[in-house]
């Protein structure tokens, strides 16, 4: 069945609704602000949002212990992964009031309503691209996210799950699909939960950083994450409780630490994040095997489809480049380039 077309009316209608549940929202966060200060706030200090449940925001200490708090007004959309300033409130409650944003390293978007891009994480530094043997890899949407990563910017990780499921009819073209990649300079890492293979290596690549997975429904996202954190049903309690939102789920975005020093980011919206307000001069930059051929074509404009003299049709017949990664830059060129 077709969608029903929303008319501009309704367009408006929806607008307007919008406008006053968010004033309304800010109106009540800073009557809570107002109350907190009232109450005394002692000393500034640093924090790192673990989630955001819209009114409140769950901020984590140097002690790593969990206080639920608002933000005053005027700060913007601040989204897990955030570290902010923030002040306790003197009466013992586990409750403060936010005061500042530091600055953002990196911050994940998506499309929200009416097109705006709606933020969702910051100061990710890793991604990781989940594929799996079954549903089969499929290398344009792993370009895809590569691109995103390259642009953020963020360190890509290729992560082929469920390696317990290679067999001889699909080896050959999965160990073409590692080797490709990694003889341009990624990392690939082959895990399976059935075997516990890989998991070293993933957990030594998660170290220090703050870490996000992406990739399409059925690769074994969530497995990996509960195989990864053991305790997490504990950890997921202990957010429960300190928000009192009540049952924490995986509609917003959730900071997790791991037990190698390193940082997980769980959420489901940006789990599948793509390409969007793209130039084509991000597009090819996310293709890092043709950064070095670009600014030596023949015309400066060049399309590196038909032109004569383009160096990087010169490197695709000199082997230098492969036929299939071209191919993606020119699809996803047409598809998703702003000019």
């Amino acid at each position: 069945m077709a969608k029903r077309r929303i008319s501009d009316q309704q367009q408006r209608r929806i607008k307007n609704i919008q406008k006053k549940r968010r004033e309304k929202a800010s109106k009540n966060q800073q009557q809570k602000s107002d109350s907190l200060c009232q109450q005394g706030l002692g000393p500034e200090q640093s924090g790192l949002i673990i989630t955001n449940y819209g009114q409140t925001l769950l901020v984590e200490d140097k002690d790593k212990k969990l206080h639920r708090c608002v933000a005053r007004q005027n700060m913007g959309a601040l989204v897990c992964g955030d570290k902010v300033i923030w002040q306790a409130a003197l009466a013992d409650n586990n409750e403060g009031v936010i005061v500042a944003l530091e600055e953002r390293q990196s911050l994940l978007q998506k499309p929200g309503f009416g097109g705006k891009l709606k933020p969702m994480a910051a100061n990710i530094n890793q991604i990781i691209i989940v594929s799996a043997i079954q549903p089969e890899p499929k290398p344009y949407l792993i370009d895809r996210y590569l691109i995103a990563a390259e642009n953020l910017p963020a360190t890509p990780i290729i992560l082929i799950n469920k390696i317990d499921l290679l067999e001889e009819e699909n080896r050959e073209s999965i160990e073409q699909l590692v080797k490709s990649y990694k003889d341009i300079g990624y990392q690939v890492i082959t895990v399976s939960k059935i075997t516990d293979h890989g998991f070293d290596d993933l957990l030594n690549a998660l170290k220090t950083h703050t870490s996000i997975f992406v990739g399409l429904s059925g690769v074994g996202k969530s497995s990996l994450i509960n195989h990864l954190m053991p305790e997490l049903n504990i950890r997921v309690g202990e957010l429960s409780e300190a928000s009192g939102e009540g049952t924490h789920t995986t509609t917003s975005s959730t900071l997790y630490n791991l037990p190698c020093d390193g940082i997980l980011i769980d959420s489901p919206g940006v789990r599948d994040f793509g390409l969007w307000n793209i130039s084509a001069d991000d597009i090819i930059n996310g293709f890092i095997e043709l950064r070095a051929y670009i600014g030596h074509c023949k015309f400066s404009n060049c399309s590196h489809q038909h032109e004569p003299n383009c160096a990087i049709q010169q490197a695709l017949k000199d082997g230098k480049i492969s036929q299939q990664r071209f191919n993606n830059y020119q699809k996803i060129i047409r598809e998703y380039a702003q000019v």
